[in-house]
């Protein structure tokens, strides 16, 4: 199947299976209210008719941040993770803020179709993004928290070279660096 993503423009990153496309305000917006219409609108495929009920709240927080800092809405949004082959929507990348004082970056990420999981979809997304963040020279780190028996996250993290840097009893802290 053909790529049929109708926005393709400068800020889409592409990784050997995936496209990465950051959400601009309007599809945050959309997505939020009518997911299957922002999917046709970018002329992909259906992948689900709604969003789950986190990854709307999580839109809803992006669409926020973006309406507040619409310079910075790269580093504000929720960047979908499209299939290549099948144009669709199968997961995403959410950056949640410019990068702070000693150059960090916090993101989470999920595949939310089962049948693209444990074939390293989302390894693919999130270092294709990584790649994307340490190109800026503000940037120095990746953080990325996980539940504590989120095993494929972990894995995801420690095949990108992240390390443990902090746990509580729910969560650990990732952290992926720069290389010098």
């Amino acid at each position: 199947m053909n790529y049929e993503l109708k926005e393709l423009n400068e800020n889409n990153l592409e990784t050997e299976r995936l496209y990465l496309f950051p959400l601009q305000a309007k599809y945050l917006e959309l997505a939020i209210k009518d997911y299957k219409r922002m999917q046709l609108d970018l002329g992909l495929n259906i992948a689900r008719q709604e969003l789950i009920k986190i990854l709307k709240y999580a839109m809803e927080i992006r669409l926020k941040r973006i309406l507040e800092d619409p310079k910075n809405y790269l580093w504000l949004t929720c960047w979908a993770i499209i299939h290549k082959e099948d144009n669709k929507i199968i997961g995403f990348v959410i950056v949640k803020g410019v990068p702070n004082e000693i150059g960090e970056v916090i993101i989470g990420y999920g595949i939310d179709e089962e049948e693209y999981r444990r074939n390293k979809y989302a390894t693919e997304a999130v270092n294709g993004l990584v790649n994307w963040m340490f190109e800026n020279p503000k940037v120095n780190a990746v953080i990325a928290d996980t539940d504590k028996g989120n095993i494929a996250s972990h894995r995801v993290l420690r095949n990108l070279g992240a390390f443990i840097f902090k746990e509580d009893d729910e969560l650990i802290w990732w952290r992926i660096e720069k290389l010098k």
